[in-house]
C-alpha cells in the first residue's frame, strides 16, 4: 500500500471522527437545551467554537438532517428541528404502537441472557425518588428508560424504526413546559411499566406503555400553538 493511500485513509478516518464529534456535540446541546428547537445553527460560529473545519460541520449537518434532527432550509441555513402539532400527533400515534410492542417484547425477554440485570441497573438509576428533577435530567432519565426497554426487547428493526422518530426533538420541545405534576405522572407510569416488565407480563407491559403514551399525548397536544412549529400550508 502506498504512503499516499495510507495518508488518504488516515485523513478520511480523522475527518469521520471529527464529524462524529460534531454530531455528538450538537446532539448533547439540543438535549440539554443549549440549542433550542427552531434555533438557527451557524456553521461559522461552530467552527470557531470547536476549532474544526467548516466542511466537517456541514457534513454533520447533513447527517443530522437525514436523521430528522435539524432542518436544512434553502437560503436560510440550518435550524434545530421543531415539530408542528400535526407532526406531534402523528408521532404519538406511531409511538403508541411501536413502544407498546417494545414493552411487550421486553417483558417476554426479561429472563434472557443479562436482560434482567441490565434493566434493573437502569431502573435503579431512573426510578422515582423523593426529590424533584431538573427538566433536562428528567429528559435524560426518560430517554434511558425508553431506550433500555427497546434494547431489552431485542428487535433490531423495531429499534431502528423508533430511532427514526426524532423523539429527542419532541421531548426537548415540550420538556421546559413540563410541571412537577407532569413529571410525577410520568414517573408513576414508568413504575407501572417497569413492574410489568420485571414480572414478565407482556400484556400488562404493553398496556401500561400505551396508557402512558396516550396520557402524555393528551397533555402535549393540549399545549398552546406557541409550543409547536407553525403548520405549513
Amino acid at each position: 500500500m502506498s504512503v499516499e493511500l495510507v495518508r488518504e485513509r488516515n485523513s478520511d478516518q480523522k475527518r469521520g471522527e471529527t464529524v462524529d464529534f460534531v454530531v455528538q456535540h450538537l446532539l448533547e446541546g439540543i438535549l440539554h437545551g443549549r440549542f433550542a428547537p427552531g434555533q438557527r445553527l451557524v456553521a461559522r460560529e461552530l467552527t470557531e467554537e470547536m476549532g474544526i473545519s467548516r466542511g466537517s460541520v456541514r457534513e454533520a449537518f447533513r447527517l443530522m438532517a437525514s436523521d430528522g434532527l435539524v432542518d436544512l432550509v434553502p437560503n436560510k441555513g440550518v435550524t434545530v428541528r421543531r415539530l408542528s402539532r400535526r407532526q406531534t400527533r402523528d408521532l404519538f400515534e406511531i409511538r403508541e404502537v411501536l413502544e407498546g410492542l417494545a414493552a411487550k417484547l421486553a417483558a417476554q425477554r426479561i429472563g434472557v441472557d443479562k436482560n434482567r440485570s441490565v434493566f434493573e441497573a437502569m431502573w435503579e438509576t431512573v426510578r422515582p425518588r423523593d426529590q424533584r428533577l431538573a427538566w433536562d435530567v428528567f429528559i435524560e432519565h426518560n430517554r434511558l428508560f425508553h431506550r433500555t426497554i427497546v434494547n431489552v426487547g431485542g428487535n433490531l428493526l423495531l429499534k431502528d424504526a423508533i430511532d427514526k422518530l426524532q423523539l429527542p426533538i419532541m421531548m426537548v420541545q415540550v420538556g421546559r413546559l413540563m410541571e412537577d405534576t407532569n413529571i410525577d405522572q410520568s414517573e408513576h407510569d414508568h413504575a407501572l411499566i417497569a413492574d410489568a416488565i420485571l414480572d414478565g407480563d407482556p400484556k400488562r407491559a404493553e398496556e401500561a406503555m400505551q396508557d402512558h403514551l396516550r396520557e402524555l399525548a393528551d397533555w402535549v397536544l393540549s399545549l398552546p400553538d406557541s409550543a409547536f412549529k407553525r403548520e405549513e400550508a
